[in-house]
């Protein structure tokens, strides 16, 4: 009896299995390398092309000259050099190196 219904279940499970194959959908033909290099390269030039511009596209562009610390004319540094005021209100001078020396507060 065991046999039989074991081999009843294997012969179920068998057509089951066949019918699921054949109600499956068929899969999509495979696209050459170069076909699928040619669409992604479409879908990247349409994303860049529907990108917005960023805020503030219309404002000219900074200039190093925006950046530059301003010069305190009352101060030289110890060979005649320019002065300059930081963002954080400390002095300074550029150095013959071309680096920044910070003049100390009781000078």
């Amino acid at each position: 009896m065991k046999k039989i219904l074991f081999g009843l279940a294997i012969l179920l499970g068998l057509g089951q299995s066949v019918d699921g194959l054949a109600q499956s959908t068929p899969s999509a033909p495979k696209m050459s390398v170069n076909d699928r290099m040619a669409k992604a390269r479409a879908a990247k030039a349409d994303k860049s092309a529907t990108k917005t511009t960023p805020a503030g596209a219309g404002e000219p562009k900074a200039t190093p000259a925006d950046y530059k610390a301003p010069v305190d004319k009352t101060q030289k540094g110890p060979h005649g050099e320019l002065v300059h005021t930081g963002e954080r209100g400390g002095k300074f001078y550029i150095n013959k190196n071309g680096n920044k020396t910070y003049l100390s507060s009781n000078q």
